[in-house]
């Protein structure tokens, strides 16, 4: 029997552990930062702009803080406010961050379309006048619907995305408790605030995130239809079967799986016998209704599919980011961790149920998928594995230390590697032009896109994202050369950049205006000057910040 003292010294014992396990680990990523190849936040020039000494003693004080809160403070008993405080006091410092990835330019415009000429336009050209590339329409339309009723700010795309993906957090943690118990459910919604490179996706103007939220809630739905019949529960569930299968292409096949992970759940349950007739009710009238979907936009849809099979596919193989840099630098490696020992005690225990979140994570190793983008919906089943694998760990003060050291650590990395970096960056630029454009007397600009110096991308995808962080009427006086691509490599990242046609709410207007410029590499002032054809001085004012880090650069001049 143990004594008194050893009993309170216990606790002390582990949570030095795990804070030198903490730092050991962060360290030990640094020194081989060089397998990072994630090509947005990789470790290799993430740190730069703090410094990693000083990184390293955020780190310490916030593990030490972390640690000494968790002792005293049971969040698992209130797992549902717990986690709404949480996910959204982790995402609202980020809303500071720029438009890091160029697609946001394509779904502004897309948006732009149903704000501008209304939801029968937006059916009629979607793939037509509307340059979709090879995206769904789901996402878009809730944008455009935000764009009509609240206005094309950035604030309010920020404020949806936040909210759906704090209710991600929730579905997570209500799966986890379906799927074990409520203990478990918690430390899945929590772990996933232990993957840095998600949590930097939500103030942006993606399709990703919206896309997590719509798979899991169409699993969370599927799975409360086959436990407890109805029809309410089914067509709710048929429903977000077809919405989550028109936010992005790649659900199709963790959509396509759900049959055997709902029979995984069933087969221990009196349900089980009903599990066929209630599986077909959900399943036939969503796959019916995609069918009629698609079929109305055959021509756009064969043409995507085309686009897929013969630019997406192989292109997937050039463009791929290594498991090591997602699943141990970009995803806390305690994750990964606790995910393999929960295999290892689902196969102790026999415990049929991991299965369930497991067969979404292994289409990850089954369709290679080494893109982290397009690994997003699946990290709420990652979380569950690891909950599972967690829920081994049977002091409950330990339990929660491990998941505050995850969670306090990737929000260091964050915090002190993450957005400071991405401040740095050329994308920055346009943000603060558009700031700097809203307190201009003006109603109109004017702006013109020059070709990039390093990169294959065009400069034409900036005017939208520009639009986004400005109030005024932006005008395009200069031909979109949509489709023309001469000299860019057939399977170049870059290649959805060319294919924008310029949109009706951008042509030119003919009164003076302010003129704004947007390249690749600084430009000649006293050609733009004179163009500006102003009988007062012209002010210039420049937005020139740059990494080095990537080819693709936007600066900003303004001539006002």
């Amino acid at each position: 029997m143990k004594s008194t003292s050893a009993v309170r010294q216990e606790p002390l014992e582990w949570f030095l552990l795990l804070w030198f396990a903490a730092l050991f680990t962060f360290s030990l990523l640094y020194v081989f930062r060089v397998y990072d190849n994630n090509t947005l936040a990789s470790w290799q020039w993430v740190f730069v702009p703090l410094g990693i000494q000083r990184v390293l003693l955020i780190l310490s004080g916030t593990l030490f803080f972390s640690l000494l809160i968790c002792r005293f403070l049971p969040f698992e008993t209130i797992p549902v406010p717990a986690l709404i405080v949480f996910s959204t006091a982790a995402v609202l410092p980020l809303w500071s961050e720029p438009e890091l990835l160029l697609d946001s330019g394509r779904y502004f415009l897309q948006a732009k379309a149903l704000s501008q000429y209304g939801l029968l336009y937006f059916i009629r050209e979607w793939g037509r006048e509307i340059t979709i590339w090879t995206d769904m329409p789901l996402v878009p339309f809730l944008y455009g619907l935000i764009f009509t009723f609240v206005g094309e700010l950035r604030i309010a795309v920020q404020l949806w995305n936040t909210l759906l993906f704090v209710l991600t957090v929730v579905l997570t943690c209500r799966l986890g408790t379906v799927l074990w118990n409520r203990k478990t459910g918690f430390y899945a919604g929590f772990l996933l605030l232990g993957m840095p490179y998600l949590l930097t996706q939500v103030p942006l103007m993606l399709v990703d995130v919206q896309t997590m939220f719509f798979v899991v809630l169409a699993v969370y739905c599927f799975v409360e239809a086959l436990r407890y019949g109805g029809l309410l529960r089914m067509v709710v569930a048929s429903l977000t079967l077809v919405l989550a299968s028109m936010a992005k292409y790649s659900t199709w096949p963790m959509l396509a799986i759900l049959p055997v992970c709902g029979y995984i759940y069933l087969r221990t349950t009196p349900a089980a016998a009903k599990y066929v007739q209630r599986m077909s009710a959900i399943i036939v009238p969503s796959a019916i209704a995609v069918v009629v979907l698609l079929a109305y936009t055959s021509p756009v849809f064969t043409e995507q599919l085309h686009t897929l099979f013969t630019y997406q596919r192989p292109a997937l193989k050039l463009w791929h980011e290594g498991f090591a840099s997602t699943f141990f630098f970009q995803i806390h490696p305690f994750i990964f961790l606790l995910a393999l020992y929960g295999g290892f005690r689902a196969w102790r225990t026999g415990c049929s149920r991991f299965f369930f979140p497991l067969l979404f994570v292994f289409l990850v190793v089954l369709l290679r998928i080494e893109r982290i983008r397009y690994m997003v919906p699946l990290f709420p089943f990652l979380a569950l594995m690891a909950a599972y694998g967690l829920g081994g760990v049977k002091d409950l003060l330990v339990k929660r230390s491990i998941a505050a050291v995850i969670v306090s650590s990737s929000l260091v990395v964050l915090f002190a590697g993450y957005l400071p970096f991405f401040k740095t960056t050329s994308m920055v630029n346009i943000q603060r032009a558009g700031q700097f454009l809203n307190h201009l007397a003006v109603d109109t600009v004017a702006v013109y896109a020059l070709p990039q110096g390093k990169s294959e991308g065009s400069t034409i995808i900036a005017i939208p994202q520009l639009d986004l962080f400005t109030s005024r009427k932006i005008v395009s006086r200069q031909h979109w050369a949509a489709g023309k691509s001469e000299g860019i490599s057939p399977l170049s990242s870059m290649l959805a950049t060319w294919q924008l046609k310029k949109p009706a709410f951008y042509q030119a207007d003919t009164r003076p205006a302010p003129l704004v410029v947007l390249s690749g590499s600084p430009v000649d002032d006293s050609v733009y000057v004179r163009t500006c054809n102003s009988s007062s001085p012209v002010r210039v004012k420049h937005f020139t910040r740059r990494s080095g880090v990537f080819r693709y650069t936007t600066f900003v001049s303004i001539y006002y």
